[in-house]
């Protein structure tokens, strides 16, 4: 016992003398790279590489607070500052040892409570490769509902606090828990500079027959349009958690290697594992395999974790006739590994959608789930933009610029949250999704305070005497009639001037519908009056829809201004009376310049459109319909819920029972239709002068669950189309993907659930077609639902969907949720040709960025208000081209002369679906009217490193594939940045699908 006593006492001096010259050691550790070099073992040798891991939901449970400061532990695990505080001590006590960290919204809070002495003995960690991040996003978002926008931002805010802290950028994407994969994640990531993406979860179908023919790592080309970002992709072998009888926090059996104590155990340990990692590398092609030991919220007692691994990896490393060499590794260090290898690898290029765990469990239902909140996430993504671009292109004009990027910070930092795969999904807890909208509404505040200020001093720019700012004020329910701004018109002589934004870089030709209380007004611009019409409010009593065509610069606004003209009556002011149409009366017709649409009087419903232009015309129905959500039955009890969509039969029920009310309003500026029947379902179609597009606004909800059934609502369109079961869907917002019904290009499908096994994301676009007749019906959309083709020239989209029982997936509750929305989709019918893109892609873009309005109010007439404000704000010399987008425009933080900007061109290459020219030339030098361009740097995607240091590992592909890329380079050749100093010029091309990212310095010209 004596001798016992004496070496532990001995052991601790020692330990406690290691740890404090450790600590002092990180202080001085070498800069360098934070990779280190491992040589790979022997080829008989199987390098198991361990990945100590946590995997921190940002928010699910739990609200994103509580799962940091560990609220609620014996319910819900989950307290990152104490994984972190563990985490950090394990690995300043042992060099040898390794950990990585992804989700940044949580590093962030840890690391800013830390001392100056803390912090950097964590950079000394992450420089010598101890600590390394991974994918390194704010979050790890969503692929399935989310928007690219909102991808690349958050990945930006994550990548900026790293380089900002630790000069380093991440290298490996690590999504191993959203619940499918999206062929853009995978470019995106590519953009972003990365050398591979580790995926989690495939379809159980899909990674059995992987598992079985060693496919579980492969080159993904996520990108047809833009093969230089193909991906490297490895699938864990059983998802990310600690392989089973080795979660060591657990409760698992520890090591136990003291031979003076009982149950040593060590050899029957060792075994195991051994045997673990034999068959996990039965799957893949290099005599490397990666195990991940971590699940969700980890490592909160780490040194539980790290002392029995330390023990595991001696035993096995000091017995050779494992024939294995475990090391601390991280992903990066792995795929270094596996590249040296210099394979042929499979190269794949679809998607991963939909992701199913067994035959009955088909993960659809969240691509709707919260449709809500999905509307919200996506509204202050605009505003984010906009506030964005304003602080660049009026910085000369706005004292005290960085306040103000400071005052959108919470939204940047909200929206980062929103993108998690528990939050835009929709697969939280009803108080963890209140939680985010909350977050949202609290950045949506301040970064509104903020354009009131930016729009003020613009307004007053170029006035002839100093004036004060005019207070603005915004309509956040605006879509469904509801504008106080406007409610002022009630008294004559007032007018409300209207901002119109225009986020986009091509001047804008569009319809505005503002709500109002009268009707005699008047609307005027700088010009003078301009048509416009008014409309009484069918689906309320909420007074009148005052609607006009404004015309918008690029990335500027322009002014209208509203006068309550008292009793008399403008020529330039239409008012037209809604009629009640009766089912006796005949067909009614709407048409203008583009299109014809035909509409039963009966019921309102849609029965043809014609393309005018071509002469084309099909046959064409839509009802709105409901699923009835399964309780589980005797095949299996599985239930629809938050995650699962699983209907009870193959056919939906009719949704709406009470009769139809339909109401017309014909005018020469915008043509109504309203079916209304009752305040949780109308629908109203508007046919705009001189647009392509029938415009369809929906509200929809709360879904009525009074006879205790729950329901998934459904809009569903028949034609005469002849679609040969196929139908197009966009990929977050990009490139398009081709489905088949009952169909998957990698495996056969074993058909079990023919409805939900066929839904897939539409982020904005879905489209079928009759290549026989080349004609084309696109259906483009303002937030994520799910849909499918499960029939000839026929396509479904889900709209809302109420459930009433858990799925059993993890969230522990029915997703009931009693909300209502107000939805929009434009249909847009035309021929299949070379120039195809052109009918839908930029009417996508409009809606995803809308014209953005902002109110103010005045006792003044137009004429006196013009005089005296700078009603119109110009910043760009001249429209972009057609087809580029400013996809980012925003200051690099704490700077005032560097901006991050990201064009992008908006079209994709995909046979006969292309848009001719495909290769955009810009020069960057003359963008911008007061902002003097002296330095352009090309980037990664995320902005934070040059694109000309960035060596991404290269991967051989099949012939095949590599000769694809090298015909698409050929045809579509693009040049990196010319600079041209004698000219002051910054040309630039970009190709199809491509999004090129610069910083740039600039100089400020007076306004």
């Amino acid at each position: 016992m004596m001798i016992k006593q004496t070496l532990l006492l001995f052991a601790t001096i020692i330990l406690l003398f290691s740890s404090t010259t450790l600590i002092e050691a990180r202080k001085t550790l070498y800069k360098g790279s934070n990779k280190p070099k491992i040589e790979p073992p022997e080829s008989s040798v199987l390098n198991v590489h361990i990945v100590a891991h946590t995997h921190d939901d940002v928010g699910w449970l739990k609200t994103v607070d509580q799962y940091y400061y560990g609220y609620n532990l014996t319910n819900f695990n989950g307290g990152v500052q104490y994984t972190l505080d563990t985490a950090i001590t394990c690995l300043l006590q042992n060099p040898n040892r390794r950990f990585i960290y992804v989700e940044i919204a949580y590093f962030q809070r840890w690391w800013n409570e830390q001392t100056v002495e803390m912090q950097k003995l964590v950079t000394s960690l992450v420089k010598s490769g101890q600590l390394e991040f991974i994918n390194g996003g704010y979050c790890m978002n969503d692929e399935a509902t989310t928007y690219y926008d909102d991808i690349i931002d958050q990945m930006t805010v994550g990548h900026q606090f790293i380089l900002d802290n630790f000069g380093v950028v991440p290298k490996i994407g690590w999504h191993i828990d959203p619940f499918g994969h999206s062929s853009s994640q995978a470019s995106l990531f590519g953009a972003m500079g990365f050398d591979a993406f580790i995926i989690g979860r495939i379809d159980y179908q899909d990674i059995a027959g992987r598992l079985e023919n060693k496919q579980m790592e492969f080159v993904w080309r996520g990108s047809k349009s833009q093969p230089k970002y193909d991906i490297f992709t490895s699938v864990l072998r059983a998802m990310y958690c600690t392989p089973n009888g080795f979660d060591f926090e657990q409760g698992d059996t520890p090591m136990q290697t003291d031979p003076n104590l009982f149950d040593v155990n060590a050899q029957q340990r060792a075994d195991e594992f051994a045997a673990i990692a034999l068959e996990y590398a039965t799957h893949y092609q290099t005599n490397n395999v990666l195990i991940p030991f971590g699940c969700d919220f980890a490592y909160m007692n780490a040194q539980m974790y790290f002392k029995n691994i330390d023990k595991l990896m001696d035993y096995i490393n000091s017995n050779p006739q494992y024939g294995l060499n475990l090391i601390y590794s991280t992903p990066s260090i792995y795929i270094d590994a596996v590249n040296k290898a210099n394979l042929v690898w499979d190269v794949k290029t679809d998607d991963f959608f939909p992701y199913a765990d067994d035959p009955y469990s088909y993960w659809t239902g969240y691509f709707v789930s919260r449709p809500a909140l999905k509307g919200y996430v996506r509204q202050n993504s605009q505003l984010l933009h906009v506030a964005e671009q304003l602080l660049v292109t009026g910085q000369a004009d706005i004292p005290n610029v960085q306040s103000y990027i400071d005052s959108i910070m919470p939204l940047r930092e909200a929206m980062g949250e929103a993108q998690h795969h528990d939050a835009v999904s929709g697969t939280e807890k009803q108080v963890v999704a209140d939680d985010y909208a909350a977050r949202l509404a609290i950045g949506n505040t301040a970064t509104l305070n903020a354009m009131n200020n930016v729009l003020g001093s613009l307004l007053t720019t170029n006035s002839l005497k100093p004036l004060a700012s005019p207070a603005m004020s915004f309509c956040p329910f605006l879509n469904i009639s509801v504008c106080p701004a406007t409610s002022v018109l009630t008294n004559h002589g007032t007018s409300v001037p209207v901002i119109l934004y225009n986020q986009l870089g091509q001047t804008r030709f569009e319809h505005v519908n503002i709500p109002i209380p009268v009707a005699n007004v008047t609307v005027s611009d700088s010009n003078g009056i301009v048509r416009s019409q008014v409309t009484p409010n069918s689906n309320s009593s909420l007074g009148y829809v005052l609607t006009f065509l404004a015309q918008i610069p690029p990335l500027g606004f322009s002014t209208y201004i509203i006068e309550n003209s008292g009793q008399e009556e403008s020529t330039m002011t239409e008012y037209v009376e809604p009629k009640m149409i009766k089912p006796s009366s005949s067909n009614i017709i709407f048409a203008n310049q583009f299109v014809s649409v035909t509409f039963d009087s009966a019921t309102g419903g849609i029965m043809s459109i014609t393309n005018i232009s071509s002469g084309d015309q099909i046959q064409i129905s839509q009802q709105y319909m409901f699923y009835l959500p399964s309780l589980g039955d005797s095949a299996s009890g599985q239930p629809s819920g938050a995650y699962i969509f699983r209907p009870i039969n193959t056919y939906p029920f009719n949704y709406n029972n009470q009769t139809v009310k339909v109401t017309v309003s014909q005018g020469s500026t915008v043509q109504v239709l309203t079916r209304y029947w009752s305040p949780t379902m109308i629908q109203i179609f508007r046919l705009y002068d001189g647009v392509p597009y029938l415009e369809i606004e929906e509200t929809v909800g709360p879904i009525d669950i009074s006879d205790g059934i729950g329901k998934e609502v459904i809009t569903q369109w028949n034609t005469s189309l002849n679609t040969k079961q196929t139908w197009w869907t966009d990929s977050n917002g990009q490139e398009m993907q081709e489905r088949v019904y009952n169909f998957r290009d990698t495996w056969d499908l074993n058909v079990t659930q023919p409805v939900s096994d066929n839904y897939v994301p539409i982020n904005a676009i879905s489209y079928i077609q009759d290549t026989e007749k080349n004609l084309q019906l696109t259906f483009v959309v303002d937030r994520s639902r799910g849909g499918a083709s499960l029939g000839n020239g026929e396509l479904e989209m889900m709209l809302h969907r109420r459930t009433l029982l858990d799925d059993w997936r993890g969230v522990g509750e029915p997703m009931n949720e009693s909300t209502q929305i107000v939805t929009t989709t434009r249909v847009i019918f035309h021929p299949i040709n070379d120039q195809v893109q052109s009918y839908y892609r930029y009417f996508a873009q409009e809606l995803q960025h809308p014209i953005y309005p902002t109110f103010t109010q005045s006792n003044m007439d137009a004429s006196v208000w013009n005089n005296l404000y700078s009603g119109t704000y110009s910043p760009l010399t001249t429209d972009l081209p057609y087809g580029l987008k400013v996809q980012s425009l925003q200051w690099v933080d704490d700077t005032q002369d560097t901006i991050v900007l990201r064009l992008e061109n908006i079209f994709q290459v995909d046979g006969i679906d292309t848009y001719d020219p495909v290769v955009i030339n810009f020069d960057i030098a003359g963008m911008f009217s007061y902002l003097n361009v002296t330095s352009v740097t090309e980037m990664t995607l995320s902005s934070v490193a040059k694109l000309s240091s960035v060596n991404r590992l290269q991967w051989q592909t099949n012939s095949e594939y590599q000769q694809a890329k090298e015909d698409l380079y050929k045809l579509y050749p693009t040049k990196d940045l010319e600079i041209n100093d004698q000219t002051n010029s910054f040309n630039i091309q970009v190709g199809p699908m491509d999004i090129r990212t610069y910083l740039i310095t600039v100089t400020s010209n007076s306004i």
